[in-house]
């Protein structure tokens, strides 16, 4: 499986560990949103948190729990903030389950959790949302992702959310540097040579 981070548990690309055990991995970022910042991964490949058992999820939450009580006062704060981009929409680059560990430091101009994003929401539907994912945990017991998702065609969208689809596709549509060609980057670094991008991997998920 071509998966930058199964690669790194197999050792083919160097990182910067700080704790490994027997399922779990984690190492700093090599393009760090803050000092300290660190990438938690389950060795074994899933995509998604989902995907995990819950007994190899316990052993990755355990080791968070671990490292977020050592990070912090490592580099110098008390706080922290702990993520998971679960999937393409929320912003996960590497399709392989990963938590960020990010410490925060005053001044540092970060946001909160809430303020990554700021949909305008019907506050009034709110109990029947709540009614609906309720009866849908009750019916679902042993926890099976559901298939239900809502397509809504650009001909029932808006005008102005028809202009901000095509301003985003415009923006997908950029050239980004891919998360494989940072560390490849970073091996050079080391290395002291300069890279070589003809390797270089995109991301298709």
């Amino acid at each position: 499986m071509d998966c930058l981070f199964c690669k790194i548990v197999k050792g083919e690309i160097p990182t910067l560990k700080v704790y490994e055990n027997s399922s779990v991995l984690s190492f700093l970022d090599v393009n760090p949103c803050s000092l300290g910042h660190t990438i938690i991964i389950p060795k074994k490949h899933y995509q998604n948190i989902e995907d995990i058992p819950e007994e190899e999820l316990n052993e990755l939450f355990s080791t968070i729990t671990k490292l977020v009580k050592v990070i912090p006062g490592v580099v110098g704060t008390t706080d922290c903030n702990i993520g998971l981009n679960n999937g393409k929409l929320a912003g996960q680059e590497v399709p392989h389950v990963h938590f960020h560990i990010i410490p925060r430091f005053e001044g540092d101009k970060g946001s909160s959790i809430q303020g990554l994003v700021r949909m305008e929401v019907d506050k009034q539907k709110l109990p029947e949302l709540a009614e609906k994912i309720k009866n849908e945990i009750e019916n679902n017991p042993d926890g099976k992702k559901t298939t239900e998702t809502k397509k809504e065609t650009t001909e029932n969208k808006p005008q102005e959310e028809k202009d901000s689809d095509s301003s985003n596709k415009e923006k997908e549509e950029q050239p980004t540097k891919s998360p494989e060609r940072e560390w490849q980057e970073f091996d050079m670094e080391l290395q002291n040579t300069p890279p070589d991008y003809s390797e270089a991997r995109k991301e298709n998920y």
